[in-house]
């Protein structure tokens, strides 16, 4: 299957609208964004050189980008709306990847759909949280997003910071559609919360596919954590380390 850039797609799902769009082609992968991006993440350098030869499917997360959010969802369901917007596009089998939060939904959904997954993408994937990432779902912490997100010489500044090189890039190309929205992004730390009570090394052990594991050197140790344990967990796993750059250097430079 193959395509062009199709810009913006919709289908739905539960009577919710779900957005995505498609880039390149070649074989399908459906991708998943980070928390508080959307598909546009994926228009990128880094990830399309990642991705090359491949028609991208960027999915927007329920709730972020233009999609509509669906309050009850879990986990499970959010694998629920892969499966849709495969259905949508013919797909029975496809490639699947997943950057920090997406990196979640993608591999909880390999280990569900070992049918479906013939590859599997985790980028800068996160399971176990550090402790200061509980003060995003606060209001205060919504307040000076929205302050500081707009503040040149701040973005600057933050991006000094080897976990979060390439932030300022990120928000200078305005891939958030809307800044810090509290309640989404706090329902998405709250799955993730419940996701890291699971055994997710042993579970991940039945992970069937080919399975590129991708982190960067000056990334959040919880990440490094998450990456090296998933690489002795998965038989099939590369693992590749992106030494000169932090969290969201993928998002913003070359692989």
């Amino acid at each position: 299957m193959s395509s062009s850039h199709k810009g913006p797609q919709i289908f739905s799902y539960r009577g919710f609208q779900i957005h995505y769009a498609v880039y390149g082609q070649g074989d399908p992968v459906i991708c998943l964004h980070g928390l508080n991006l959307d598909h546009r993440i994926f228009a990128g350098k880094g990830m399309r050189e990642l991705l090359s030869a491949k028609m991208i499917v960027a999915l927007d997360l329920p709730g972020c980008g233009s999609s509509d959010f669906i309050p009850d969802a879990d986990v499970e369901e959010i694998g629920a709306v892969i499966t849709k917007a495969a259905e949508e596009l013919g797909l029975s089998h496809f490639e699947l990847c997943g950057f920090c939060l997406g990196g979640i939904f993608a591999l909880d959904y390999a280990i569900r759909n070992q049918d479906k997954v013939t590859k599997l993408y985790l980028i800068e994937t996160m399971i176990h949280l550090p402790w200061w990432m509980n003060l995003c779902s606060t209001p205060v912490f919504g307040g000076l997003y929205d302050r500081l997100s707009h503040n040149p010489l701040c973005l600057s500044v933050l991006d000094l910071l080897p976990a979060l090189k390439g932030l300022a890039k990120i928000q200078s190309l305005t891939l958030t559609n809307t800044i810090w929205n509290n309640e989404v992004n706090s329902f998405y730390l709250g799955m993730m919360k419940e996701y890291q009570k699971i055994d997710h090394i042993q579970r991940s052990r039945g992970v069937a596919c080919e399975t590129v594991l991708i982190y960067s050197e000056g990334s959040y140790r919880n990440i490094k954590m998450t990456n090296h344990q998933l690489h002795t967990a998965i038989r099939k796993s590369t693992l590749h380390r992106f030494q000169p750059g932090g969290h969201f250097t993928m998002a913003s430079k070359y692989f």
